[in-house]
């Protein structure tokens, strides 16, 4: 757990590992179930009017973009520009990256992966005692005849 500042609200708070603090993540899940409910009605509504009739902040709405909790239709940005890949720039409906970029990225990690060594474990030397054991897990797990 580290002190980190909050890259919504820029408040300090303690870290597991999220860029949010709990209060602005509450904030913004609430946030959510607004605009979600005024698009199920006005589902070609633009960021400016979302904003307006949900009283939502623009830069909540552009956060959910691109964490991919909301999506750009095309016949609101036909155009394209709006969000852009971080990578190439090209425009992007929804997210950080494009879906060509997402996939170099994947393939480049997979080659990282798969040239790396493989890893050698060490053989079972009491192989008839850890599976006696096993089978004794297993039967704790058992009630009433169904498995947990």
């Amino acid at each position: 757990m580290q002190v980190r500042q909050c890259d919504f609200c820029r408040m300090p708070y303690q870290s597991y590992g999220k860029k949010i603090c709990n209060d602005c993540l509450l904030e913004i899940d609430e946030d959510f179930i607004l605009i979600r409910e005024y698009l199920y009605e006005h589902d070609k509504a633009g960021i400016e009017e979302v904003s307006e009739a949900t009283g939502v902040t623009r830069k909540t709405i552009i956060y959910l973009l691109k964490e991919e909790r909301l999506i750009v239709g095309d016949e609101i940005d036909s155009g394209g520009g709006f969000l852009k890949c971080e990578s190439c720039k090209k425009p992007i409906n929804t997210g950080k990256m494009c879906a060509g970029c997402k996939k170099e990225i994947a393939k480049e990690l997979q080659e990282s992966v798969g040239a790396a060594a493989p890893i050698k474990r060490p053989k079972r030397v009491e192989r008839d005692a850890e599976e006696e054991n096993i089978k004794g897990v297993a039967k704790l797990q058992v009630k009433g005849g169904k498995r947990l």
